[in-house]
């Protein structure tokens, strides 16, 4: 697989647009089909603006493309890895709507609080 083949399965793997890719380094949106070397500076600015790929894996081969430390282990890209991409947009809709309800509980939770702080000092 060449070092162009590999970004597209990064690409897809993270669910972006290729256009979306090559605007946030800089490229003309025929980078990933035209050519056939990625040169020494646009593997920089691969390298800073995605984190998570592995650099080892994309030039030499060597390893996972996913740079996995224990430590900030991303949930979201588990959730990709075994669903696939509509799977994944779903999964993060459902947790977001989660999310949204537990906010919408402590916010009533917090004012039922205060209405009653705010009694006992005027009571």
């Amino acid at each position: 697989m060449t070092t162009k083949e590999k970004i597209i399965k990064y690409i897809d793997f993270k669910g972006l647009s290729q256009g979306y890719f090559c605007r946030k380094i800089n490229v003309s949106n025929g980078f990933l089909t035209s050519g056939k070397h990625i040169g020494s500076e646009k593997l920089k600015d691969i390298r800073d603006n995605y984190v998570d790929l592995n650099m080892n894996w994309l030039i030499y081969d060597e390893g996972e493309m996913i740079v996995s430390d224990v430590s900030t282990v991303n949930e979201d890209q588990d959730i990709y890895k075994k669903t696939g991409t509509v799977e994944h947009l779903k999964a993060l809709l459902q947790s977001k709507d989660e999310t949204i309800e537990a906010q919408k509980e402590t916010i009533a939770i917090l004012k039922d609080r205060l209405g009653m702080a705010n009694k006992s000092k005027v009571g």
